[in-house]
């Protein structure tokens, strides 16, 4: 009896502490994701999240803002970013205004918008871009979506993937700031190698991808997993997919022949770091198998160690839980700040009769061997359907595991909140970069090299990766947004969570066809828990060659602003011929010949003011008229 007792006792106590250190955000969905930056520039994280409830076909979610100790108010006010079912959020400064930009898509429920680019207003108050500015997949069901510089000209592009042939589109950004949409980026290619089979175009179903630079070239390249419909081997039809596409450096995506997993998976998670500290990314793929995959589990995970960029090698497997998800559902970070990586899992664990959220420590980097931290039985709360992300939400260089989904005993329901990180040691900041050098080679086409050195203090960690800054001095205009704090008191300090830097493991990278001007440029290391390292002191550089940088950017000659709901448009050069102002649903509202100076009356809101100079030339901003 007394055995029993204390039994039950210490049982009621473990349920206790897993359900205290939930902290609930009290949205119930599953199926989710998240999002987490300093939207509002106030120094700490804020949090996106949305998903489905399951219920009625419906969508479910909040813009939370953090108070700096990890308490949240919901934002109040019109919620856009609104993806449902397996959506993506991502952050990005596609207009190179300095803000914080959204992307995001999902599916099913029966939310009004289910994808598109939502424009901060650098407050943290979003707005639905203009479609014919920056248009959006026009498909019924779009799975994934990013930000990425594919060409490398250091203008962001942005993609949407949704299911169907034709449906995985590439939107490249002009010189002018319009956008160009691509469906042939990913190029139709013989399904099976280089020089066996036909060529076919793909017909994806639940594409998720995930960019990584594979083998370390500077070029982003892409991993997709989905189902295949048009993939025919020996007579067999829709089978699982798991492939590298590799990028020639010019935007264009061909299926890697030399990298191949011996079972492929879909409804499921591709994660990558660099795992044993060699440069080359690795990954940990789950997901569901049959559908022809030659694996008939849902339930098997692997890592997969890459061999110089060339392929990949099976080191780690074992038996956990079924996502039954597409993406964000597993996740590499140095939870327990040792300067190793670990990695999460989640999902139905049919062993255990339980959803659950594993934690695994690493060991030897080298050889790949992981451990299950007991806080996997005895902290964690379970999910599955789950959409993790990792964050330091209370400013104590501990990041904390966002999570939603269906969760265990003791919440039983759908749910959203985040696990605070009780771990000893807080994570150790990166060391700046060292000697930096820029090349500039103006012989044809404009090339910029970028070189720095990995600091000392990250040369006996792992998962370390690199973030540089790029702005045109003349113009304002960010070519790389670093998304954190360049110099100051705060040097460093990272805006956007849980990902890896822009130019990923490389200490070197290019840059092409950047218009003529002056620029500024540094970088810094971000450590295995995704935290920003100060950024070395800034380099500059001049391009004597190639176009004026005056397309998009903010000049200093034009002033847009608005006092008393007049908007007020300058330009003492007299450089610009037509006036266009539209409303963020993308409605004209003026267009006029300019003659450097325009008032307008107009209804409070969030404004897109273009400037036109010849056929070429344009200058656009947003302003929001108060």
């Amino acid at each position: 009896m007394k055995r029993t007792f204390l039994f039950l006792t210490a049982l009621c106590m473990m349920l206790s502490m897993a359900q205290a250190q939930f902290v609930d955000f009290g949205i119930e969905i599953w199926k989710g994701s998240f999002a987490a930056a300093d939207i509002d520039n106030d120094g700490d994280m804020d949090v996106i999240v949305s998903g489905d409830t399951a219920i009625e076909d419906k969508e479910a979610g909040a813009i939370l803002i953090n108070n700096g100790t990890g308490v949240f108010t919901p934002k109040g006010g019109d919620r856009i970013i609104t993806t449902g079912r397996g959506g993506n959020i991502n952050f990005g400064d596609i207009d190179g205004d300095g803000d914080i930009d959204v992307i995001f898509a999902g599916w099913g429920c029966n939310n009004s918008v289910k994808a598109g680019i939502a424009l901060n207003d650098g407050k943290g108050n979003f707005s639905l871009a203009n479609t014919k500015m920056y248009p959006v997949l026009n498909a019924e069901t779009i799975v994934s979506c990013g930000f990425v510089d594919l060409d490398l000209n250091g203008l962001l592009d942005y993609y949407f993937f949704g299911n169907g042939a034709g449906n995985c589109v590439v939107y490249f950004q002009q010189p002018d700031g319009s956008f160009q949409a691509s469906a042939n980026s990913i190029v139709t290619t013989k399904r099976f190698g280089d020089n066996v089979g036909s060529d076919i175009n793909y017909n994806f179903i639940e594409p998720e991808v995930t960019i990584i630079d594979f083998n370390k070239d500077g070029y982003p390249d892409m991993w997709i997993n989905a189902a295949d419909l048009n993939a025919k081997n020996e007579g067999l039809e829709t089978q699982r997919f798991s492939y590298l596409f590799k990028n020639d450096g010019f935007g264009k995506l061909k299926q890697f022949a030399g990298v191949e997993v011996p079972f492929k998976k879909a409804n499921g998670t591709s994660s990558w770091a660099d795992v044993n500290n060699d440069g080359f990314p690795d990954m940990l793929l789950n997901g569901d198998g049959w559908l022809n995959s030659g694996e008939d589990s849902d339930f098997m995970w692997r890592i997969f160690q890459n061999n110089n960029g060339t392929s990949v090698q099976k080191r780690w497997e074992q038996i956990i839980a079924r996502q039954a998800g597409i993406g964000n559902g597993s996740l590499w970070v140095d939870w327990d700040s040792d300067g190793k990586l670990d990695f999460f899992t989640g999902g139905w664990n049919e062993a255990l009769k339980k959803q659950e959220i594993a934690l695994f420590t690493g060991n030897d980097p080298a050889a790949f061997t992981f451990t299950r931290s007991p806080l996997s039985d005895s902290y964690f709360q379970g999910a599955s359907e789950q959409g993790l992300l990792v964050a330091d939400l209370n400013g104590d260089d501990k990041v904390e595991l966002l999570l939603n989904g269906f969760c265990a005993t003791p919440i039983s329901k759908r749910a959203s909140g985040y696990m605070v990180n009780k771990s000893e040691k807080a994570s150790s900041k990166p060391e700046a970069p060292r000697n930096l050098k820029a090349t500039v080679s103006e012989t044809s086409d404009v090339m910029v090299t970028l070189s720095w050195e990995a600091p000392e203090s990250e040369k006996a960690k792992y998962g370390t990766t690199y973030n540089i800054a790029l702005k045109n001095t003349d113009t304002g205009k960010w070519y790389y947004n670093p998304m954190a704090s360049v110099g100051g008191e705060n040097n460093g300090w990272r805006k956007v969570a849980g990902r890896m830097g822009n130019v990923f493991t490389n200490t070197k990278y290019e840059v092409y066809n950047l218009p003529k001007g002056n620029y500024e440029w540094t970088v810094q290391a971000i450590n295995g828990a995704y935290l920003g390292g100060a950024f070395a002191t800034t380099k500059t550089f001049s391009i004597t060659k190639g176009t004026n940088a005056t397309e998009n950017n903010r000049l200093p000659e034009a002033k847009v602003y608005s006092v008393d709901k007049k908007l007020f448009v300058q330009d003492a050069s007299n450089s610009y011929q037509i006036l266009r102002v539209y409303t963020f649903s993308g409605a004209e509202l003026k267009v006029e010949a300019f003659n450097g100076n325009t008032e307008l009356t107009l209804p409070s809101g969030l404004y897109i003011v273009e400037l036109t100079k010849g056929k070429n030339q344009t200058y656009r901003t947003k302003v929001r008229v108060k």
